[in-house]
């Protein structure tokens, strides 16, 4: 603070010294005052704009601060600037200027030209990441043998080993044999150079010599945290036994390493440890409260253990950190699909939509049966359409779009789609059965032939398929032959006493053929299985042919109860009213009614 105002005095006897900028700038870096150091530099280059140095600096400064566009622009005007030598003074830091270009090419023949002229260590293990960055990991690892060579060369002294008196009989022992050296050191800079060399041969798949290498960094400096992490992923990958023992004594030397802490609850979701998985996500997010990975992290983690109120909570986080983030948005909305938030998870499948580049088929499912799930038959057309596109041979998606195209009542797209779905997959019994009902929506003595063909297609290859057996019946049903048709249905409840749209279906049929116990029994046994508003409604309608009114209210009242806007039960309660000539909650009933399904032709008979 001082210095900063020795500098500030400075320009106030002189306002146009760009030293003075430049040098109270330096302080305020220091002190982490970045926005008063770029206003400085800025200051300093408004003075004198042929400095290339001085962009150098203030891109430094901007890439400290994250702004990594605005920090290459200033770079690379610097490089215009000075075209001759990019940087100014020497071989090196032009190569540094072209490696942060990613001109690697350029870097590394500057760089390979000044090893040439004066071979050193240095020289050797700088061409060796510039190697590395682009990604020639066999040329990296042999400029970093060759500075490991002349590091050798450094300590190449071999000294013998003079015993005392008291060893002179081992000595004598001994006669004939070598003498002992001391082992040769190596220096400390070496297990870099090691370290390097371990990250050349994991990155081209090489793990037992990238073990090798770390081991020998490790020799050489036993407090080398960033190899002992670097091992323990490689054990990981090769799935060594005690990986983690690599990465605690990482953060025993180094109780700050982030990565470390991500990778070791990484390590412990897959093996199912959630709490301490969780664990090392706080102790990371503790280090960096602003990580946009650790959020994920612990959100996915919380996803595992189906605690999607809290996972929410960790991705919004992510998402407010960094709004552009895809996969927050994902996970976010597949946390909301799980807690029946519809709405929402519909958004964020739709940011994410907008964010990526290329369509995402997961999104694109997944979206697709939140409508299909919602009844929103035309936009799930639209979503599973686009994903069909990238997966063209997938039966199961096609039979996907074969449904939903019959939910649009588009009949004809939906055989063909769905006859195309049995093509790429045959003995396909689920597309057999939904070609079936599609024919049956054509409601013609050819459509329902043909959907019994696919029926008996689908029990030809599948004798215990329950829907199936409950569709042909229901064909048949709707054929008129009863008789087959309650076998079908008694079929399907033998294989599954449980199987409640039999059940259904067969009470139906009794109805018809006259069976009034029978279809109540059926029925019945369906609600005690399935209890749903349907249910209930027929229950009360065949207790009503039975002659029990008040039983058959009961259960109209119920099927109200549980969903109040379910016309149908209205309509029946209205109907009881009437033949009990109560018109005047009869035609409340009626009106119900009709406000809950305008299209209900007989409900306004009726009520007329």
């Amino acid at each position: 603070k001082r210095a900063i105002r020795c500098f500030t005095a400075a320009l106030a006897v002189e306002p146009t010294s760009d030293r003075a900028y430049v040098c109270r700038a330096d302080a305020y870096r220091i002190i982490k005052k970045n926005q008063k150091a770029l206003i400085d530099y800025t200051r300093a280059i408004h003075i004198r704009p042929d400095m290339f140095r001085y962009y150098l600096y203030r891109g430094k400064l901007l890439l400290e601060m994250g702004h990594l566009d605005l920090a290459s622009k200033h770079i690379r005007f610097a490089s215009v600037l000075t075209p001759n030598t990019t940087s100014g003074s020497s071989a090196l830091q032009r190569a540094v200027v072209q490696s942060f270009l990613q001109n690697y090419e350029e870097a590394i023949f500057v760089l390979d030209r000044a090893a040439g002229l004066d071979p050193s260590p240095f020289q050797y293990i700088l061409l060796g990441k510039t190697y590395l960055k682009a990604k020639r990991y066999h040329e990296a690892v042999d400029n970093f043998e060759k500075a490991l060579m002349y590091l050798r060369r450094c300590r190449s002294t071999v000294v013998p080993v003079v015993n005392g008196a008291e060893d002179y009989r081992a000595d004598l022992m001994n006669l004939g044999k070598k003498p002992k050296t001391l082992k040769q050191e190596m220096p400390k800079s070496a297990s870099e150079v090691y370290f390097l060399i371990g990250k050349c041969h994991v990155e081209s798949g090489n793990y037992q010599a990238a073990l090798e290498a770390l081991n020998s960094a490790i020799r050489i400096n036993p407090s080398y945290a960033e190899a002992y992490f670097q091992r323990g992923l490689v054990r990981i990958w090769v799935k060594s036994a005690r990986p983690l023992l690599d990465l605690n004594r990482a953060l025993a030397y180094n109780p700050s390493y982030f990565q470390a802490y991500l990778t070791r609850a990484a390590y412990f979701g897959t093996k199912g440890r959630f709490s301490k998985a969780l664990f090392n996500c706080n102790e990371a997010l503790r280090i960096q409260p602003n990580s946009v990975r650790a959020y994920l992290y612990r959100g996915a983690l919380k996803y595992e253990t189906k605690n999607y109120p809290l996972a929410i909570q960790d991705l919004s986080s992510a998402i407010k950190l960094d709004p552009l983030c895809s996969l927050a948005y994902y996970n976010r909305a597949v946390c909301y699909q799980r807690v029946g938030s519809s709405k929402e998870a519909l958004r964020d499948y739709g940011v994410v939509l907008l964010l990526e580049k290329d369509l995402n088929q997961k999104v694109l499912l997944n979206r697709g049966l939140l409508y299909y799930q919602g009844e929103e038959y035309e936009n799930a057309l639209v979503d599973f359409k686009l994903a069909v596109q990238d997966a063209p041979d997938n039966a199961l998606l096609y039979h996907t779009l074969g449904l939903c195209y019959h939910r649009n009542n588009e009949i004809t797209k939906a055989l063909e789609t769905l006859t195309h779905a049995m093509k790429l997959q045959e003995h396909f019994i689920q597309a057999y059965i939904s070609r079936g009902n599609a024919y049956m929506s054509v409601n013609t003595e050819r459509g329902y032939t043909l959907s019994k063909r696919d029926y008996c297609r689908a029990l030809h290859y599948d004798p215990t398929n329950l829907t199936a057996h409950t569709n042909l019946g229901i064909a048949l049903q709707s054929n008129g032959k009863m008789n087959e048709a309650w076998k079908q249905f008694t079929a399907a409840i033998h294989i599954s006493p449980e199987c409640h749209a039999a059940l259904e279906a067969r009470s139906i049929t009794n109805l018809q053929m006259g069976h009034l116990f029978g279809a109540f029994c059926d029925i019945n046994s369906a609600v005690q299985l399935y209890p749903t508003p349907t249910m209930l409604t027929n229950r009360g309608v065949i207790q009503q042919y039975m002659g029990e009114s008040m039983n058959a209210m009961s259960d109209f009242q119920q099927a109200i109860d549980a969903d109040p806007s379910y016309s149908l039960a209205y309509f029946n309660a209205a109907n009881l009213y009437f033949n009990l000539r109560l018109f005047e909650k009869a035609l409340k009933y009626y009106d119900m009614a009709v406000s809950h399904c305008t299209e209900d032709e007989s409900a306004v008979l009726n009520r007329g």
